[in-house]
């Protein structure tokens, strides 16, 4: 599903008020994403606001770790470098899953902030079951004998 314009404006104008008049916005539509670019002074308060509106957060050392219906939603967006992230939500009722990549220039002054819905949900891999295995395990040779 591609969105329009002004569907990703609509759905990220919480996002986009919280960042505050710090950023300005312009839409690039080869990526059909919401793009701002930003000194380096404006790392902190920007990372604060990200990672408070999205629960995940992907760089390129746990971007293989990620579930493989976002990887494919995001497609070359994923494979990331250096200190490239990626910040992602999942759909939650009514509102769609979203992304915002953050992409330093070479030159480390500059930041690139591309924000846009993602087409369909996704869901994060449930590791319990193997920590409950390895638990029990565990708990099998670690039995006091009687």
């Amino acid at each position: 599903m591609s969105y329009t314009q002004e569907q990703v404006e609509t759905l990220s104008q919480a996002l986009t008020r919280q960042l505050g008049e710090q950023h300005q916005w312009q839409w690039e539509d080869q990526r059909e994403v919401l793009l701002s670019e930003f000194s380096k002074d404006k790392i902190a308060t920007t990372l604060e606001v990200l990672r408070e509106n999205y629960p995940h957060e992907w760089d390129r050392k746990n971007i293989k770790k990620a579930p493989k219906a976002l990887k494919q939603q995001l497609g070359d967006l994923a494979v990331l470098y250096k200190e490239q992230k990626l910040f992602t939500q999942p759909a939650q009722a009514d509102q769609p899953g979203g992304v915002a990549v953050w992409w330093p220039w070479g030159h480390g002054g500059t930041i690139s902030l591309r924000i846009k819905p993602l087409p369909e949900s996704y869901a994060m891999a449930q590791t319990s079951g193997q920590n409950g295995l390895f638990s029990r395990i565990k708990q099998l040779f670690s039995r006091p004998s009687a």
